[in-house]
C-alpha cells in the first residue's frame, strides 16, 4: 500500500501544469539527488535552477551496474517537462546523435510527465545505433524510483506541497525553523565559533558510513549546526543538500528508509531505532543528544556554544542595530531556545516547565535582582533576605535550573544571572507576591545608594584607606547592582494587563522617585555618582520622573546634579568613577522615543550650553545632540522634519550650540557618528533593525539645513566661514547656487569691517582655488561654480593690503594660477616673488612698521618673514628689535628669522656692531646670543665679552657643530652643565659628517667621557634622547674603543637605552665573563653599589640589566653555544655566587638564561650540550629558573576580549614535541620541558574560562 504523504506519478504528471518553471528548474534537481542517492551511480553532474539554459548535456553520470530504473554505462541525460514529450525527445536526441562521442554514452530522456509512447520511441531509436543505448523515464519510471530512494522521496514530496508526518528533509526543517523569527536567520549564525567542528563533521561524513554521535544543548541548534555545515560553501545553500539529510520521526519510517541501499545521512528523532542496517546499506546516521538526555558510549562531537562576537557581527549584517545585536548575541550564547524565541513571529509562547512547578515563587522573586555574585557575602544576605530562605537552597535552584536544553540560569565564574531575564520575568511575573515586592524595593534602595567610602579621596588617600581600612570598600558587587537597576528597567517598562503586573511598574516607579529624591538632596552630588551607572535603565524605568528631575536641576544656577555632572576628574586610573556619560547615555535612550525626544533634547541642549565642561574630551552633549538629530541614519523614532524643529529649539536655547549642531549635521561623507545608547526592554521605542533613511528624506533633511542656515538670525563671519567650508559637502546643485547668492548678498553689506570680509574671503579663496587645480576630480565641482566662487572671493576683498598679502605667508598658500603639484620649484619661485612684491607693497606707506608689526603677528610662517626681512634694505634689524620684548610669540619667532639670515649673510662682523650697539637690551642681546651660528669665527666674537661668551654657551640652540672644533664645543658646553645638549649635538653632527665625507675631531676618549659626565648633570632632555645617546655609542664602537669601556658605558646608560638599542657589547661580555654576572647579581641582591652610583640607582641598574638580557652563557656574536665556555661560565659563576651566599637566586637566573638557548638548524631544543649541563648541575633552583624562562610569556600578552588561550595552547604544545625529541636522551629536563608546557595549559584553561564568562556577560 502507498504512504499518501508521498508523491506519485500522479502528482509528478501534472507537476508541469501546475508551475511549469518550477518543474523546469527543479526537475533536474529531483534526478541529481536521485543519482546521488542510488548506491553504483557516480561522476554525477547535473545542471539545476538557472543552470538549466547552459550548453551541453542538461546531466552525466556513471553507472557501474544494472540499479534501479538506470542502464549501466557512460549515461547522459537531457529533461524535458513540455507537453509534447516525444517532440522535446527527439530534438534533444538528434541534436546529441551528432556529437563525435555518441557512441560510448547511454542517451537517457527524463521527463516527470507520462509518456504513452515511450516504448515504440525507444525501439526506434536504438535501432539506429547511435549511442550505446537509448533510455528513457517518465513519470511512472520515477515512481519506482522514488520507492528505492526514500530521502528524495521526502524532498520532492516536500516540495510538491506534502507534508509526511513520519520524516523530513532537513532542507523541509530549516526552511520552517529560521522563517518563524522577525528576521530571516543567517545559515552561518549556527556555525559561528564552530568552524572546527564543522570542518570535523564533513570529514566525518567523507569517510565510510558510520554512527556520528553529536551533543549539543538543544537539539534544534545542532539541526541548524548541521545543516550550516553541509550548506555553508554552496551559492545556492539549498543546492548544497544534494546527500539527502532526512529526519526520521518514527520507528516504522525509520525501518523502511534504513532497509533501502542509498548514501543519504539519517537523522533518527525518536528512541530505539537500530543503526546498523542503516550503515550496512550505506548510509550515514547521526545521532543527537542534548543536555537532557544520558550519552552511553563515545561522542564524536561536542558542540560548543556560538561565538558572540560572531553572531553579533552576522546580526548587524543583517540590520540589527548595534546594541541590540549585543544583547541577542549574548542570549544566543546563554540560550539558544530563548534567543529563537525572543525574535518570533508568535505573539505567545507555551509556558517553560520551570515556570509551573513548586520552585518557580522563588525563581519569580530573583527575576527582581537578575544576576549576582555567589562569591560576595553581601549579595548572599541580599538575596536570601529577598527570598526569605537560606542561600544554599538558592544555590540549589540555580543549579538546578541551569542544566538541561533550555536552562533559565546561567552561571560565569561566580556570577548567575538569567539566561533571559525578560523572558523569565513575563513568565513568573504573576507568582511575585506583595511580600517580595516590599522586600525587593528595600533591598534595591540599600543597594543601590550604598555609599562608596572613597568618594572625593585623592589617590594617595585612597591607597592609605585600602591599607588601613580593608572592610570600608564597596561591599555589595557591580553584578547585584547592575542586575537590580536592569530589574527596575524591565518592571517599568514591561506593562501588563493585571493588577500584580501594574504594581510592579508602580513598585519600580517608587524606587526610581526615591533614588532620585536623595541624589537631589545630597549637596554633595556623591548619590547622583553612586546611582551614575544606573542612570540609564533609572530613565527607561520611569522616563517621566526621570525628565523632570533632570529638567528641574538644570534650570537651577547650582544643584547638585550640576556639581556631579561638572566634577569628574581627569585623573583616569585613580579619579573618582566619571558621572557624566551616564547622564548623556540616560538622555540618549530617552529621545528614542517620540514622547520623550523634544525634552531628552532640551537637557542636552542646556548640558551643551553651559561650556564650563571643558575637560570633558568624551562624551559631550553636542556630540549626543549630533547622533540624535542625524539625518542620514534613524538613532530615534521621530520623523526627520520633527528633529529639524528639535535644532531649532537648540538654536533658540543656546546660539553657538545651534550653530554648532547644524554644522555637525552637514551632509559629510567621511563624517563618524557614535549611535546612542539604546533602551534595554522598550522595544517600541527602539525598532529591532536599523531602518534605512529614504533618498527623498535625507535630501529633505539637508535642504532644512541648508534653509536654517541662509535664515538664522545673529551669523557670525565665523559661521559665515563655515558655511563657506561647507558648500561642497554633500548638498544638491541648487542649495550650493542658493548658498552663493546668499553670500553675494551679504557682500554688499556694510557691518562687515575688514578682518570679518578677511575671514570670508580667505576662505572662499582657499577653496576656489582648491577645486580649480583639481577640476578633472570626481569631487570638484563644476567649472561654472568655481567661476562663482572666485567672482564672489573678489567682492569679499578686504581693503587693507596686509590683509589681502597675508595668505602669502601661510606654509601653503595656495595660488590660483600656479598647482603645487605641477612644478614645485617653480611654484617655490613663483610664491617667493609674490611674498617681496606683497613686502614692497605694505613697506611702501608711512605706516610701514605698524602695518609690519600686524603681518608679523598674524603670519602662519613666521621664520620665512623674518628671513625675508633681513633682505629687505627698507627694514633695519632696530626697527623690529623691540619685538621681543613682546609676549607675542610669532612677533619673536619673526626676530628669530630675521638674526638667523642675517647673522649667517652678514658675517660675524655684523655680529660684533650690533653686540657693540648701546640700544640693545638684555633681552635682545639674549635673542642675537641665542641665534649665533656654531662657527669658530662667531665664537670669537662671543669670546670678546665674558659675560656674553658665558650666556652663548649656557643658552645657544646648536645643531650641527664645525666638525674640526667639536672637542672645544664639547668642552664649553660640559662645563655650562649642558653635557645632554651637546649628546644631542654630537650625534647631529656625526650624522652630518657622515654624510659630507668630512672626518671630525672627536676620539673614542672624548666621548666616553662625554656620556660619564653626562650621567652626573640633570636635565629635562634626557629622556627623550636615547636614540641619540645610542647614536653616540655606535660611534664609540666605530672608534675602536676598549670592549670593556663600552661595556661599562652600556651598563650605565641601561635605564636610558637598554630598551631602544641592544648593548651588544655589555651583553657579550656577559656571555664569557662569568665575574661581571656575579658582580650584578650582588648589586641586585645584596645592596651593593657600582660605577660610583648610590644603592637606588645601582640596583635599578642591576635589575633592569638581568631583566634585559635575553642571551646564554657561552654565545658567540653569530648566536651559536661555545660549550666549553658555557660550561665553564656556569661552574664560575656558581662558584662565586656560592661564595657571595647567593647560590639559590643565582642558580634560578643561571636557568633562565639556559632557557634563551638556541636550537640547532633541525629545531631540536634544547641542545645536548645545554640538557648535559642541567641534568649534571641537578639544582632545583635552576631548574625553577629554567621552567620560569620557558613560561615568560605567560608574564605578557595581547589578545582580543573573546579570544581565550589559544596562544597558551600552541606554547604548551610546542614545548610537549620538544619533550617528545629529547625524552630518550635526557629525561630529567624533558621533565622540566613538561612541568612548563603544563603551566602553559593551565594558563590557556584559565583563559578560555575567562573568555567563556565574557561571552556569557549581559
Amino acid at each position: 500500500m502507498k504512504n499518501p504523504e508521498l508523491i506519485t506519478a500522479d502528482d509528478l504528471n501534472v507537476w508541469p501544469d501546475s508551475d511549469a518553471r518550477d518543474a523546469q528548474e527543479n526537475f533536474p534537481r529531483l534526478v541529481r539527488k536521485l543519482l546521488h542517492e542510488t548506491p553504483g551511480v557516480s561522476a554525477v553532474s547535473v545542471r539545476a535552477g538557472n543552470g538549466v539554459s547552459a550548453p551541453g548535456y542538461d546531466g552525466v553520470a556513471q553507472s557501474a551496474e544494472m540499479v534501479s530504473v538506470l542502464p549501466t554505462g557512460s549515461l547522459v541525460f537531457e529533461f524535458g517537462t513540455d507537453k509534447e514529450v516525444r517532440s522535446k525527445a527527439t530534438e534533444d536526441y538528434r541534436k546529441r546523435s551528432k556529437q563525435d562521442d555518441a557512441a560510448s554514452h547511454v542517451f537517457v530522456f527524463a521527463t516527470p510527465r507520462r509518456w504513452s509512447g515511450k516504448d515504440k520511441w525507444l525501439e526506434e531509436r536504438r535501432s539506429e545505433g547511435k549511442f550505446a543505448n537509448v533510455w528513457a523515464l517518465d513519470a511512472d519510471d520515477l515512481e519506482a524510483w522514488l520507492e528505492t530512494s526514500p530521502s528524495s522521496h521526502y524532498w520532492i514530496s516536500e516540495h510538491l506541497g506534502k507534508q509526511p508526518d513520519e520524516a523530513q528533509t532537513l532542507e523541509h526543517w530549516w526552511n520552517n525553523f529560521h522563517q518563524v523569527t522577525q528576521l530571516e536567520l543567517p545559515v552561518s549564525m549556527f556555525t559561528a565559533g564552530r568552524e572546527p567542528n564543522r570542518d570535523i563533521l564533513r570529514e566525518l561524513l567523507a569517510e565510510a558510513p558510520q554512527t556520528i554521535t553529536v551533543q549539543a544543548d538543544w537539539r534544534d541548534d545542532c539541526l541548524a549546526f548541521i545543516y550550516a555545515s553541509l550548506a555553508a560553501d554552496a551559492e545556492n545553500q539549498l543546492e548544497a543538500l544534494d546527500q539527502s539529510v532526512v529526519i526520521v520521526k518514527s520507528v516504522g519510517a525509520w525501518n523502511r528508509i534504513a532497509r533501502q541501499a542509498g548514501k543519504s545521512i539519517l537523522i533518527p528523532a525518536v528512541d530505539g531505532v537500530e543503526t546498523k542496517p542503516a550503515i550496512d546499506n550505506g548510509h550515514h546516521v547521526i545521532k543527537i543528544v542534548d543536555r537532557e538526555q544520558v550519552v552511553y558510549g563515545k561522542v564524536d562531537l561536542e558542540l560548543p556554544r556560538v561565538s558572540r562576537p560572531d553572531v553579533q557581527s552576522l546580526l548587524n549584517d543583517c540590520g540589527v542595530n548595534f546594541q541590540q545585536a549585543g544583547y541577542l548575541a549574548g542570549l544566543a550564547r546563554r540560550n539558544m531556545p530563548s534567543f529563537v524565541r525572543a525574535l518570533t513571529r508568535n505573539t505567545a509562547i507555551q509556558t517553560p516547565a520551570w515556570a509551573t512547578d513548586t520552585s518557580a515563587p522563588m525563581l519569580a522573586a530573583l527575576t527582581l535582582v537578575g544576576a549576582w555574585d555567589a562569591n560576595n557575602d553581601k549579595d548572599r544576605q541580599a538575596i536570601a533576605a529577598l527570598v526569605r530562605s537560606d542561600y544554599d537552597t538558592v544555590t540549589s535552584l540555580c543549579q538546578k535550573r541551569s542544566g538541561g536544553n533550555d536552562p533559565v540560569m546561567s552561571q560565569s565564574g561566580s556570577v548567575w544571572r538569567f539566561a533571559s531575564l525578560e523572558e523569565a520575568y513575563r513568565c513568573l511575573s504573576s507568582k511575585i507576591t506583595d511580600g517580595v515586592i516590599e522586600r525587593w524595593k528595600q533591598v534595591a534602595l540599600d543597594v543601590l545608594c550604598e555609599v562608596n567610602p572613597s568618594y572625593g579621596l585623592n589617590p594617595i588617600e585612597k591607597f592609605a584607606q585600602q591599607l588601613n581600612q580593608p572592610t570600608s570598600q564597596i561591599q555589595y558587587s557591580e553584578e547585584l547592582k547592575s542586575g537590580i537597576a536592569r530589574s527596575l528597567s524591565m518592571l517599568g517598562s514591561i506593562e501588563g494587563g493585571d493588577a500584580q503586573s501594574r504594581k510592579l511598574t508602580s513598585s519600580a516607579a517608587e524606587v526610581v522617585n526615591r533614588l532620585l529624591s536623595q541624589a537631589v538632596k545630597d549637596d554633595t552630588g556623591r548619590v547622583w555618582n553612586l546611582v551614575g551607572p544606573r542612570l540609564r535603565y533609572l530613565a527607561e524605568a520611569a522616563p517621566q520622573q526621570f525628565i523632570d528631575v533632570i529638567i528641574d536641576n538644570l534650570e537651577q544656577d547650582s544643584s547638585s546634579l550640576l556639581r556631579a555632572y561638572y566634577a569628574d576628574s581627569n585623573d583616569i586610573l585613580f579619579g573618582d568613577p566619571w558621572f557624566h556619560p551616564h547622564l548623556l547615555w540616560a538622555l540618549e535612550v530617552l529621545a528614542w522615543s517620540e514622547e520623550y525626544f523634544d525634552d531628552a533634547v532640551e537637557c542636552l541642549a542646556l548640558l551643551a550650553a553651559n561650556r564650563a565642561d571643558d575637560k570633558q574630551r568624551g562624551n559631550r552633549p553636542d556630540e549626543s545632540l549630533t547622533a540624535i538629530l542625524c539625518g542620514w541614519a534613524n538613532f530615534t523614532t521621530v520623523p526627520s522634519d520633527e528633529r529639524l524643529a528639535a535644532l531649532d529649539s537648540v538654536k533658540r536655547i543656546s546660539s553657538p550650540v545651534g550653530w554648532d549642531i547644524l554644522f555637525a549635521l552637514w551632509p559629510d561623507y567621511s563624517a563618524v557618528i557614535t549611535p546612542p545608547a539604546t533602551p534595554r526592554f522598550r522595544t517600541e521605542w527602539c525598532p529591532l533593525t536599523d531602518k534605512p533613511v529614504k533618498r527623498e528624506e535625507r535630501s529633505s533633511f539637508f535642504q532644512g539645513l541648508v534653509e536654517r542656515a541662509l535664515t538664522w538670525s545673529d551669523v557670525t563671519p565665523s559661521n559665515l566661514k563655515r558655511l563657506v567650508n561647507h558648500i561642497n559637502r554633500g548638498i544638491m546643485p541648487e542649495d550650493r547656487v542658493k548658498i552663493i547668492d546668499y553670500l553675494d548678498e551679504l557682500a554688499l553689506s556694510t557691518e562687515y569691517n575688514d578682518d570679518d570680509r578677511y575671514l570670508v574671503w580667505h576662505t572662499l579663496r582657499q577653496l576656489a582655488t582648491s577645486h580649480y587645480h583639481h577640476r578633472a576630480a570626481e569631487w570638484s565641482l563644476p567649472e561654472e561654480e568655481v567661476d562663482r566662487l572666485l567672482e564672489l572671493s573678489d567682492r569679499w576683498k578686504p581693503t587693507s593690503p596686509v590683509l589681502r598679502h597675508l595668505y602669502l605667508f601661510n606654509h601653503n598658500p595656495g595660488l590660483l594660477d600656479c598647482a603645487l603639484r605641477r612644478d614645485l620649484d617653480d611654484y617655490d619661485q613663483i610664491v617667493e616673488q609674490r611674498r617681496q612684491d606683497a613686502l614692497s607693497e605694505i613697506l611702501s606707506v608711512p605706516q610701514k612698521l605698524d602695518d609690519l608689526e600686524i603681518l608679523a603677528s598674524r603670519a602662519v610662517a613666521s621664520w620665512v618673514l623674518g628671513q625675508m626681512l633681513a633682505d629687505r634694505q627698507e627694514v633695519d634689524f632696530w626697527d623690529i628689535a623691540h619685538w621681543v620684548d613682546s609676549s607675542d610669540s610669532k612677533l619673536t619667532a619673526v626676530v628669530d628669522g630675521y638674526l638667523y639670515r642675517a647673522l649667517r649673510q652678514r658675517g660675524a662682523s655684523w655680529l660684533q656692531d650690533v653686540l657693540d650697539d648701546p640700544r640693545l637690551t638684555a633681552l635682545q642681546r639674549a635673542a642675537v646670543l641665542r641665534c649665533v651660528p656654531a662657527e669658530w669665527g662667531y665664537w670669537e666674537v662671543v669670546a670678546c665679552n665674558q659675560d656674553d661668551d658665558n650666556a652663548y654657551w649656557q643658552t645657544a640652540e646648536m645643531r650641527v657643530l664645525p666638525p674640526d672644533h667639536m672637542r672645544h664645543a664639547i668642552e664649553r658646553l660640559v662645563a655650562c652643565g649642558r653635557a645632554w645638549d651637546a649628546i644631542d649635538s654630537v650625534s647631529l653632527s656625526i650624522r652630518s659628517a657622515k654624510q659630507e665625507g668630512v672626518k671630525t675631531d672627536l676620539t673614542a676618549d672624548v666621548l666616553i667621557g662625554l656620556l660619564h659626565v653626562a650621567c652626573t648633570q640633570e636635565s629635562v632632555k634626557i629622556s627623550s634622547l636615547s636614540y641619540e645617546v645610542g647614536q653616540v655609542l655606535d660611534y664609540i664602537v666605530e672608534l675602536k674603543a676598549d670592549h670593556v669601556d663600552v661595556a661599562r658605558l652600556e651598563l650605565l646608560l641601561y635605564p636610558l637605552v637598554g630598551y631602544y638599542r641592544e648593548p651588544i657589547v655589555l651583553h657579550r661580555t656577559l656571555a664569557t665573563v662569568p665575574h661581571l654576572f656575579v658582580r650584578i647579581m650582588e648589586v641586585a641582591h645584596r645592596g651593593e653599589t657600582m660605577l660610583g652610583m648610590d644603592r637606588s640607582a645601582s640596583f635599578r641598574i642591576a635589575m633592569s640589566v638581568l631583566d634585559g638580557w635575553r642571551g646564554c652563557p657561552g654565545m658567540t656574536a653569530d648566536g651559536e653555544i661555545d660549550t666549553v665556555v658555557m660550561q665553564q661560565w656556569v661552574e664560575t659563576a656558581r662558584q662565586g655566587l656560592a661564595a657571595a651566599e647567593l647560590s639559590d637566586i643565582g642558580d634560578y637566573e643561571i636557568g633562565g638564561l639556559l632557557a634563551n638557548s638556541p636550537e640547532d638548524e633541525n629545531g631540536t631544543w634544547p641542545l645536548p650540550a645545554v640538557c648535559e649541563l642541567i641534568d649534571e648541575v641537578g639544582s632545583r633552583n635552576l631548574d625553577e629558573g629554567f621552567i620560569a624562562g620557558m613560561c615568560r610569556g605567560l608574564m605578557s600578552s595581547v589578545r582580543g576580549v573573546y579570544d581565550g588561550g589559544q596562544q597558551e595552547h600552541e606554547s604548551a604544545q610546542r614545548y610537549y614535541a620538544l619533550r617528545e625529541q629529547i625524552r630518550s636522551t635526557s629525561w630529567h629536563t624533558a621533565r622540566l620541558l613538561k612541568k612548563a608546557a603544563d603551566r602553559y595549559e593551565q594558563r590557556a584553561v584559565e583563559e578560555d574560562d575567562q573568555a567563556e564568562a565574557r561571552q556569557d556577560e549581559l
